[in-house]
């Protein structure tokens, strides 16, 4: 019975019929800081790794010109 009831709820949460929402200033500057932060902690792990980053794309487009026949 309780598995029924938990479905039923999570039914009604998932497909709700009308959606009021609003997203005050606050919340939009709070969206834009965490994509900030992405973009900004994103580029500092690439900056950190460029040097394995580049020996590993260089080791697989390296040309074998000894293995051709």
């Amino acid at each position: 019975m309780s598995r029924i009831l938990l479905l039923f709820v999570v039914g009604i949460m998932a497909f709700p019929k009308c959606i009021f929402a609003y997203i005050d200033p606050g919340t939009g500057s709070y969206i834009i800081q965490i994509m900030i932060a992405v973009f900004i902690g994103i580029s500092f792990a690439i900056r950190v790794y460029w040097k394995k980053i580049k020996a590993f794309l260089s080791g697989v487009f390296k040309k074998n010109s000894g293995d051709e026949n």
